[in-house]
């Protein structure tokens, strides 16, 4: 609490919004809009892969917290809260910041230049500060999601890499099994919605790399209307099935599943029929 304290006393109205800012770095939309470009655009092998990483991770962080059921820093004397919105659940570890790190260091580890190291470092950091700044986390919370979300690159890297390389596909099921029975134990429904969309994710990639290899290249203008149609498509089918779907957990799960399954497999295959005529 002294820390969170000590870091509060520098509080000003500047430093409110440039925290909440930073924050939003390790949220849904700023993972959702990278994946987009890397899987339609830049690099879909590495977009499949990040995408693997940040949603397992996430995954992970949800049956942790539930696991050791920290509470929040929020409400106790001296400690001023923001941004309360992306403070749901339990407190460690940050789920932030493990998706920050998961994000970067992926980032890193594929680019190998100093200056991403240096970069992505510094906005690990940044998030994992902007936590404590905003009141939501206590510093061994943060602490554990950098620990975590950088060996679970590493795992979730080691996987991907281990199934495209024999063919072996069969060893997502150490994914798959775990993450299932967890339904059993994990009440929350975030839960539900991340193995929805790591489902979605999965499916997508074993049926979208057999049956329609779908290619990114294309010109600028093709690629600003793969993101625009595939993002377009996203909050369409977003907003159609949360109309059409009661609210239960279990309509949560089949909902993201097929936000995922839009990702990879519906939005490239519009994308190939759409820009047949050059490799899209």
């Amino acid at each position: 609490m002294e820390i969170i304290k000590f870091i509060q006393s520098f509080s000003t109205p500047l430093l409110d919004g440039l925290f909440q800012l930073i924050t939003m770095l390790g949220e849904a939309p700023f993972f959702l809009l990278s994946l987009a470009v890397f899987l339609w655009c830049v690099d879909q092998e590495f977009g499949y892969k990040l995408g693997l990483a940040i949603l397992t991770s996430s995954v992970l962080n949800a049956g942790i917290k539930e696991v050791f059921q920290v509470p929040r820093p929020i409400g106790l004397p001296g400690i001023r809260s923001l941004r309360l919105e992306t403070a749901g659940g339990y407190s460690f570890p940050s789920g932030h910041t493990q998706s920050a790190t998961v994000f970067w260091v992926s980032v890193m580890l594929k680019s190998g230049k100093k200056w991403v190291w240096v970069l992505g470092s510094v906005l690990i950091l940044s998030v994992a500060v902007s936590r404590l700044y905003l009141g939501v986390h206590f510093p061994v919370d943060v602490i554990g999601g950098v620990g975590i979300g950088a060996v679970w690159v590493l795992i979730s890297n080691g996987l991907f890499d281990y199934t495209l390389c024999t063919g072996k596909k069969e060893a997502f099921l150490l994914i798959f099994i775990p993450m299932y029975l967890g339904l059993y134990f994990v009440a929350d429904v975030f839960y539900y919605k991340i193995t929805g969309a790591a489902t979605g994710l999965i499916l997508g990639y074993l049926i979208e790399r057999r049956y329609i290899q779908y290619q990114v290249q294309a010109g600028f203008g093709r690629q600003v209307c793969k993101i625009v149609l595939g993002l377009a498509g996203l909050v369409l089918v977003t907003i159609l099935l949360k109309q059409a779907l009661p609210e239960t957990a279990f309509c949560d799960l089949l909902r993201y599943f097929l936000m995922g399954f839009w990702m990879t497999v519906l939005a490239p295959l519009l994308f190939k029929i759409l820009f047949k005529s050059e490799k899209a």
